[in-house]
C-alpha cells in the first residue's frame, strides 16, 4: 500500500511539474502569431511552387505545451492543394531549420502542415450567397 502511495504521489507530482512548465495561453497566441510571420516569410521567399499555385498561410495553431504547431494554408487553385502539401512536407526539415535559426527560444514547435478546411468551407458558402444573390436579381 505504501509503495503504491508513492506511485501516485510521484505521478501526481509528475503531472504537476508539466501543468506548471506549460506556457500560458498568451504566450502560446504570441507564439502563433511569431509563427505565422516567419513560416509565411519562409515560403515566399525560400519555397518554390509551380507557377500557377498560390499557396497562403492562413493560421498556425500551437499546442498548448508549445512543442507542436499546426500550420494551415489554403491552395488556389483547390485542385493543386495535395501537390502543395506534398511540396511542404519535402521541404518540412529545410523549414524546421531556418526557424530553429531565426526564433531565440528552445524548443522551437515541430511544424506540421495542414490544409485549412476552414478557408474551403468560408469559399462554398460565399459562392452559395452569391448565388442567391444572382437568383434574386433576375
Amino acid at each position: 500500500v505504501a509503495s503504491l502511495l508513492a506511485m501516485t504521489f510521484e505521478m501526481v507530482s509528475l503531472g504537476l511539474k508539466n501543468l506548471l512548465n506549460m506556457p500560458s495561453p498568451r504566450r502560446v497566441e504570441k507564439l502563433s502569431n511569431l509563427l505565422r510571420e516567419e513560416l509565411a516569410a519562409i515560403l515566399e521567399r525560400d519555397i518554390e511552387f509551380p507557377d500557377g499555385m498560390l499557396v497562403t498561410l492562413t493560421r498556425v495553431a500551437v499546442s498548448p505545451d508549445a512543442h507542436y504547431a499546426s500550420a494551415m494554408i489554403s491552395v488556389l487553385p483547390e485542385k493543386a492543394q495535395k501537390d502543395a502539401l506534398e511540396i511542404l512536407r519535402k521541404n518540412v526539415y529545410d523549414i524546421q531549420q531556418i526557424l530553429n535559426r531565426r526564433l531565440r527560444m528552445r524548443p522551437v514547435p515541430k511544424i506540421r502542415f495542414v490544409p485549412d478546411e476552414g478557408e474551403a468551407k468560408r469559399e462554398r458558402v460565399e459562392k452559395s450567397l452569391a448565388e442567391l444573390k444572382q437568383k434574386e436579381n433576375l
